[in-house]
């Protein structure tokens, strides 16, 4: 599969990435809201998104190292809040932060990032707030957990 055909826009207004099976909303918190975030923070706008059941979906998280490393690619492009290059598709919406918190922490209770501009992942501080956004992620239910979901109701 080409990178090119790998997002999708669809007509839930979310980014489905048929790679790994993901859906993406299509801004980040600092798109969104235009304000940094700290960790915290950032749960806090992944609760909001769920309450609002944006894109149709009540189940949005904050993604894995894994995840947010999978966004990252040298070949896309794309313009952050500073005007500087970054290397995600561009059916994400422009302006968005550098930083991109994941949920993972570290033994320090350090929270992990990925840099957009260089792909650089770190562990940080989780009061860190400058330049810091949630980009939120859910998985796309396969075709057995919608089966098993149906027949738990």
């Amino acid at each position: 599969m080409s990178q090119q055909n790998r997002f999708q826009d669809n007509s839930s207004g979310v980014i489905t990435d048929t790679k790994y099976n993901k859906y993406w909303l299509p801004k980040d918190s600092w798109g969104d809201l235009g304000q940094w975030r700290n960790f915290n923070e950032a749960k806090s706008y992944t609760q909001l998104m769920n309450q609002v059941y944006a894109g149709g979906f009540s189940d949005w998280r904050l993604p894995t190292l894994e995840e947010a490393k999978s966004l990252y690619d040298q070949a896309l492009g794309q313009r952050d809040w500073d005007d500087e290059a970054v290397f995600i598709d561009a059916l994400f919406v422009t302006k968005c932060a550098n930083f991109m918190w994941t949920s993972e922490t570290n033994d320090k209770q350090e929270v992990g990032r990925i840099n957009l501009r260089n792909g650089e992942v770190e562990f940080i501080d989780p009061n860190t707030q400058e330049h810091q956004s949630a980009r939120l992620v859910r998985d796309i239910p396969t075709d057995r957990q919608l089966e098993a979901n149906h027949d738990e109701q």
